[in-house]
Order: structure tokens, then C-alpha cells, then sequence
């Protein structure tokens, strides 16, 4: 069973990297003054939103498992240079299940479990202004993930833990300036742990101010 789990994390690693290599082409392709481009009604500097899509998870399977749940995240930036920000995400992943085997929930001790992870990132995110009001963002930074595990035991009881852990954090998106101080974004988040690696595909909104 782990094998379509690693292909699915190799694939999944291909697009993160597809994703960051043609944004950073993009913004090798402009020229420094597209760079300093801001906009003009954001005297403070300071950026928010919040955008929600699908959560995937990296998780070892036996018999049964959730790949995906709703999930989303808020953020809030402060500009150090026009394309350059300090920025700081809180993920929240949805609740995702696997069931055991009976040779396996008998070695572990547990039928099935229950997962949902939280997320905070502290990172810088480069933007460069592109062509017809497109942005691109990338973003690198550092996680720290609390993940809630409920498993129900072969006496049908509940036991509830929680792990912590860190990870490298890395996110590539596209931005859309609708008005002067509101964009509309796409965004692809990935957080690397192995089988705790989280990732999060996504759309919202952000607001300059």
C-alpha cells in the first residue's frame, strides 16, 4: 500500500517545484523597476486575507484513507520593500480518516484514527509585479504543525494525542489586483515532514493597507 503513497508525494514534490520554477522565471524575465511597483493608497504597508480550497496529506494508508479535506488559511504581511514582505499564515487542515486492516489494527491496537493539523509559518514572501495587473508571490519560511490524532481503540474507546512537529515551508502563487488596495489569489502551499508532510491548494482574497 505505501507505493501510490509515494508516488503521490513524489508528484505532488514535482509540482511544487514546477510551480516555483516558472513564477521565478516570471520574475527574472522583469525589470527592476516592475519590482518597486505598489500601490499608492497603502500608506501602512500592511496586507491580510485568507484563502480556502483542499488540504492534502502524506499519510501511510492500510485499508482506507482520506487524501484530501477542506482546508484553508489566514495571513497578515507587513512590507519591508515594495516586492518583499515579512508574513505570518495560520493553516487549519481539515479532519481526514484511515481505517486499519484486522492483521494491522491488531499490531497497533487501534481500528481506525482521526487527523486534523494546525499550522503557523513565519517567512518572507517576494512578489513581482508581472503584466495586466498579475502578481506572483513566492513564499519560504518555517512551520511549526500540531497535529490531533483520535484513534478508536479494539474496545471502541477513544484515545486523543498530539504530536508537534517543524518543517520547511514553501508556497508559489498568482495574484490578480481587482481594485487599487484588493486582490483576488490562487496559491499552492506545501509543508515537508515525510508522512506528516502537509499541502494546500487554494484560492482567496487579500486586502492592502
Amino acid at each position: 500500500m505505501n507505493a501510490p503513497v509515494t508516488r503521490s508525494s513524489f508528484s505532488l514534490a514535482c509540482v511544487a517545484a514546477a510551480l516555483l520554477m516558472s513564477v521565478s522565471a516570471g520574475a527574472q524575465a522583469q525589470s527592476a523597476a516592475d519590482t518597486q511597483l505598489a500601490p499608492a493608497s497603502a500608506p501602512l504597508g500592511i496586507y491580510a486575507g485568507a484563502t480556502a480550497g483542499f488540504g492534502l496529506n502524506n499519510w501511510q494508508c492500510d485499508a482506507t484513507c482520506d487524501r484530501a479535506a477542506f482546508s484553508g488559511k489566514l495571513f497578515v504581511g507587513k512590507r519591508l520593500t515594495p516586492g518583499l514582505a515579512a508574513e505570518v499564515n495560520y493553516f487549519m487542515f481539515g479532519k481526514t480518516t484511515r481505517s486499519n486492516s484486522t492483521p494491522v489494527d491488531k499490531a497497533l491496537g487501534y481500528n481506525s484514527e482521526e487527523r486534523s493539523v494546525r499550522a503557523y509559518t513565519v517567512g518572507i514572501n517576494w512578489e513581482v509585479e508581472l503584466v495586466n495587473e498579475f502578481t506572483n508571490q513566492i513564499r519560504i519560511g518555517w512551520a511549526a504543525l500540531e497535529q490531533t490524532n483520535d484513534r478508536l481503540l479494539l474496545d471502541n474507546s477513544v484515545v486523543r494525542s498530539k504530536q508537534h512537529n517543524t518543517a520547511p515551508y514553501i508556497g508559489a502563487g498568482l495574484a490578480y489586483r481587482v481594485t487599487r488596495d484588493f486582490k483576488l489569489i490562487s496559491s499552492a502551499d506545501f509543508f515537508f515532514k515525510g508522512h506528516n508532510s502537509q499541502y494546500l491548494l487554494s484560492v482567496g482574497g487579500m486586502a492592502e493597507f
